[in-house]
């Protein structure tokens, strides 16, 4: 029984390292196979350090792009506010969505380092680190026919 999983974990960890994932125009491939963005997270499961570093990727992603959309939209709305009405253009809006715009420039920076970091982690294939509590949680928005809720795991 115990060599079969000493044989079942050595075949498991050579698979594990053995096939490194490349970046190609912004999409994923291993051995020359493209590997869609869902199962990623899967595929990176195998090194924790990766993992943190892909998820805080795709959280500093979505907090610049909504800042980002949001500024646009405040900007956009007073444009609009200010066309259709007799009220001054530059109102508080505008200000308010140019703070914003100007916010998510230095959240947006660091992404794709940070991905190209993440992916660099995993084919090197290192071993031994523990995550810390300060990165080793998940943060998620739920929406079900219950309404919208918000999931923390540690």
């Amino acid at each position: 029984m115990q060599k079969t999983f000493l044989i079942f974990g050595l075949l498991l960890s050579g698979f594990m390292f053995s096939q490194q994932i490349e970046i190609i125009d912004k999409k994923f491939y291993i051995e020359g196979e493209h590997i869609y963005k869902h199962d990623i997270k899967n595929i990176l499961a195998a090194n924790p350090e990766a993992l943190n570093m892909y998820k805080k990727s795709k959280r500093k992603e979505a907090v610049g792009g909504f800042l980002l959309g949001a500024g646009i939209g405040l900007i956009v709305g007073d444009v609009v506010k200010g066309l259709v009405s007799d009220v001054d253009y530059p109102s508080g809006f505008t200000y308010v969505g140019a703070g914003l715009i100007a916010v998510s420039i230095p959240v947006l920076s660091g992404r794709k380092k940070m991905l190209n970091t993440s992916i660099e982690i995993y084919n090197e294939g290192v071993k031994g680190s523990t995550p810390t509590l300060g990165y080793n949680f998940d943060m998620n928005i739920i929406t079900n026919q219950n309404g919208i809720g918000l999931n923390i795991t540690f």
